[in-house]
């Protein structure tokens, strides 16, 4: 219930005959007629002072009767137009006693309250809420380990709070059998002596556990709220249905950070929880900039515990250390993939590379380049092309100029010709409206199917011949779709083959399903998320404990979209597609030419 010394002085001054009206009918516990005072100066005058007074006390009358309803539109519309403004900090404690009554609001209830804490300059409203604050945060059940800790970064706004959120912390990891983090938490308690009660509270408690051993953390990092919470939550699921199917349900301690997609905060937070919880692995972070962050301070800190990156796909991060594993295969591996494949397989020297403009195209290029090279290969000429556009008539009539200048200075070395220039007008024009170039392969590493389609109709309609080659893009119906016949016998690389078949998929995608409600994602980031966190589980369940040095030593993993297997930290389980008769065809196994 809301306090009255909140409105002790939202009355004080008041020369509002209806304002002292109402205030007297409330002291009186008539909120009823109150209400029918306050209802219209609210609503007329919510921008003047007697208004906004009115409003205060009109909040205090829907609590109190338990108007729910009508208490969320006021203190949303009060909260709304005196934004920025010192007066609301009355209202906003009104709002987040509410949403403490709350189950899905609760969170931000807490989240409200230490805010006005550290803004408010009105030392009523802030020691009430810090009374409140003390009270849901000491007696709640419904705040998880991750929530409180949460709150606790933010709680030094108060003493008083923080302590009484560190010793909650300790109390329910003590009771996790998660002592190294309870110790961790009753020892800020002892460092802070701000209540020498709490001291010995938290002496006593760190006593009573004193010699035992902690159960072992693994720690997921992903962005739970931010633009990409929707991944975070999918990593989380994945790794917490990993657990469930271990059975290591009060064996080890799942710790999810949330990374906010950020490098930095990724960092932040795992040296966090390294130092507070008994980690022994880390499942993430899933986007490759923070997993590269992360990487790179582990491996030269704690070169004990692996860190296994579901999905971040730049090349590299799994060579920052020995401990460094990328379970999703990287784009340096699906480039090199392809091009190991046209040389090994089918026999191809001679390449074109059409590629997309930007950071992805360029490093597909460049990894193709170097693998081909390193067999042997050439790149004959490279043209970049910006995906999503209908027509590349100016990007084709470049490459047919290239390969020209090239055909032609072989036939002039092969006719012993000093100009390798040379050729007539008419011979020249005639040469490039009518000629099919061939370039024996065509690597074009398009992100989307339907663009890979498209360029593929382009590159007949353009008079160039040759076998056409991509990467994990061109997976889907839409390449079929929009490349036709056009597609027939081309050959990309991908992480996983064709799920579908694969009895792993189908159990994932079964358990999945019955636990969350929802199928799994296309993204497959879910899936990934399990296949790491399962490896993990799996070696605790055998009773492995260097964990590092049993990945290396083992290598191969069953995942949910095929095997994992690792080299050097990254999963070089490369596939290759093909299309054959309108039908993707796993090419992958092949005759060396």
């Amino acid at each position: 219930m809301v306090s009255a010394v909140l409105f002790s002085a939202a009355v004080a001054n008041a020369q509002s005959p209806d304002l002292s009206k109402a205030e007297s009918a409330i002291q009186n516990g008539d909120c009823a007629s109150a209400i029918s005072t306050l209802q219209p100066l609210t609503e007329k005058k919510l921008h003047k002072e007697d208004g906004a007074k009115a409003a205060e006390l009109l909040a205090r009358c829907y609590a109190k009767t338990n108007d729910m309803a009508n208490l969320d539109r006021l203190t949303s519309r009060y909260l709304e137009y005196y934004a920025g403004n010192p007066k609301r900090s009355r209202m906003e404690v009104i709002a987040a006693e509410r949403m403490l009554r709350s189950d899905s609001l609760a969170v931000k209830g807490v989240e409200k309250l230490l805010n006005v804490l550290d803004y408010s300059k009105n030392a009523s409203i802030k020691d009430y809420a810090t009374n409140l604050l003390c009270q849901a945060i000491s007696k709640d059940k419904r705040f998880t380990v991750g929530q409180l800790t949460t709150f606790a970064d933010k709680a030094m706004v108060s003493r008083r709070v923080a302590n009484i959120i560190w010793l909650r912390l300790g109390k329910e990891l003590s009771e996790k059998k998660n002592y190294k983090a309870a110790r961790y938490w009753y020892k800020k308690v002892i460092a802070a002596n701000e209540n020498s009660e709490w001291v010995e509270k938290a002496k006593s408690a760190i006593e009573e556990f004193e010699g035992k051993s902690s159960i072992p953390t693994v720690l997921v990092l992903a962005p739970i709220s931010g633009d990409f919470a929707e991944f975070g939550q999918d990593a989380v699921k994945g790794a917490r249905l990993a657990l469930e199917k271990a059975n290591l349900k009060g064996k080890v301690n799942l710790r999810v950070a949330d990374t906010h997609a950020d490098a930095v905060e990724a960092l932040r937070r795992t040296r966090q929880v390294v130092a507070q919880d008994s980690v022994i692995a880390i499942i993430g972070p899933i986007m490759s900039a923070p997993a590269a962050t992360v990487a790179a301070w582990l491996s030269s800190t704690h070169s004990n515990i692996p860190m296994l990156t579901p999905t971040a796909t730049d090349a590299g991060i799994s060579r920052m250390g020995p401990n460094i594993f990328q379970v999703n295969v990287s784009m340096d591996n699906l480039a090199v993939g392809i091009a190991n494949y046209a040389v090994d397989c089918l026999g191809i020297h001679e390449f074109a590379v059409l590629s997309p403009l930007g950071d992805f195209g360029t490093a597909m290029t460049q990894s193709f380049t170097r693998a081909v090279e390193s067999r042997g290969g050439v790149v004959l000429a490279t043209q970049e092309f910006e995906e999503g556009r209908p027509d590349y008539t100016t990007e084709f009539r470049k490459l047919r100029a290239e390969r020209f200048n090239q055909v032609l200075h072989k036939m002039n070395i092969a006719r012993g010709v000093k100009n390798l220039d040379a050729i007539g007008a008419k011979e020249k024009r005639s040469f490039m409206q009518d000629s099919v170039f061939k370039i024996p392969g065509i690597f074009i590493p398009s992100s989307s199917p339907s663009d890979a389609g498209l360029i593929a109709r382009q590159v007949a309609y353009h008079k160039l011949s040759g076998t056409l080659l991509g990467t994990s893009g061109w997976y889907g119906q839409d390449l079929i779709d929009e490349g036709k016949k056009l597609v027939e016998n081309s050959y990309f690389s991908v992480s996983f083959g064709n799920a579908d078949t694969n009895q792993t998929y189908k159990e994932f995608y079964s358990a999945y399903k019955s636990k969350w409600n929802e199928e799994p994602k296309a993204d497959k980031v879910s899936g990934l998320s399990y296949s790491a966190a399962k490896i993990i589980f799996s070696l605790m369940v055998a009773g492995e404990t260097e964990l590092v040095k049993k990945i290396y030593s083992q290598k191969v993993f069953h995942g949910v979209y095929g095997d994992i297997r690792f080299e050097k930290g990254a999963n070089a389980n490369i596939q290759i597609m093909g299309v054959e008769s309108g039908a993707f065809v796993n090419k992958t196994a092949c005759q060396s030419k």
